[in-house]
């Protein structure tokens, strides 16, 4: 799992780039890794039991070696375990297998929060986007506290920053990308897309977090939840869809309990510096007004209520 020629679909797409590329022994070497020494769970275990069972036990103990390493490098890209695991190699004195999960995790983290933030700002699109830029943040600060640490000369490049390294010298002439690294590399952004998604939908939903927009209400800048909840309209309010109480934002729990307050007469306040019940002049303009703030099909009656909604980004 640790490798592309390991991962169903992923493999064969790989092997029919490599093909139309004019390498087709590379097509073939990444069909036979696929099929033969696959490190994809499950599979990777079928394979072993078809060795063992055709007496090739060496071929069975090599692959479910090359699944436990593998294994390993997955973990090191889990933020926390990966995090604790460079810790303990660090105790044990294995400083490169400690720094390189430190590295993975660190960098898993990354994606991860930007994805969230990324969820947050714009939906499932954003958090995609947002996985892919924070592994291009945590890149450049990983290959610079590695440059920090260890000086120009001893620092290695990182994630992004490795393959722009190696484009740049492979136009330079210095060397050669493969089709298959090339097709790798391709692969990166798409990871951290898939990964920013991921943390998203599986943990910015669980903490309340929701697509949403910022939104000017009453002159304080806000999040609302625009995308799935609500509809902002320009100058006239906010129309909310009918939504399970559970499934309510923060924002919109408040605008409803502030709403229903403004229509008990007996609460103290019905908005913002206005005492509760009608305290007009009784002017025929005053009165016609307090009609239309009374009145659910008058825009003055949203307004009057949550105040004047304007979008930012509208």
């Amino acid at each position: 799992m640790g490798n592309t020629n390991s991962i169903p679909v992923i493999s064969q797409v790989k092997s029919l780039v490599q093909f139309a590329g004019g390498d087709s022994a590379g097509a073939l070497a990444t069909q036979e890794d696929f099929a033969y020494r696959n490190t994809f769970p499950v599979v990777s275990q079928i394979a072993s039991a078809g060795y063992a069972i055709g007496g090739e036990m060496d071929k069975a103990r090599d692959l479910q070696e090359k699944f436990a390493m593998d294994m390993e490098r997955v973990i090191n890209t889990i933020p926390v375990a990966g995090h604790i695991k460079g810790g303990v190699h660090y105790a044990l004195g294995q400083e490169e297998e400690g720094e390189e999960a430190m590295k993975a995790a660190s960098r898993s983290t990354g994606v991860v929060l930007g994805g969230i933030g990324g969820f947050v700002a714009g939906g499932p699109p954003g958090a995609v986007a947002g996985g892919i830029a924070g592994g291009v943040v945590a890149d450049g600060i990983i290959t610079g506290s590695d440059i920090v640490a260890k000086g120009k000369d001893g620092a290695k490049p990182y994630g992004y920053i490795a393959v722009g390294h190696e484009i740049a010298n492979a136009a330079q002439g210095n060397e050669k990308i493969t089709i298959e690294e090339g097709f790798d590399m391709a692969l990166l952004p798409v990871g951290d897309g898939v990964g920013g998604y991921s943390g998203g939908r599986l943990i910015g939903k669980p903490l309340g977090l929701k697509p949403g927009t910022v939104a000017k209400i009453t002159g304080k800048e806000v999040s609302v939840n625009a995308v799935d909840d609500v509809v902002l309209k320009p100058k006239s309010g906010v129309v909310p869809k009918q939504i399970p109480p559970n499934q309510l934002s923060v924002l919109e729990q408040q605008l409803l309990d502030n709403k229903a307050n403004q229509l008990n007469p007996n609460h103290i306040k019905s908005g913002p510096g206005r005492p509760a019940g009608y305290k007009g002049i009784a002017s025929k303009a005053d009165l016609d007004n307090h009609a239309n703030q009374l009145n659910p099909n008058n825009l003055a009656y949203e307004q009057s209520r949550i105040g004047n909604i304007e979008p930012i980004n509208a």
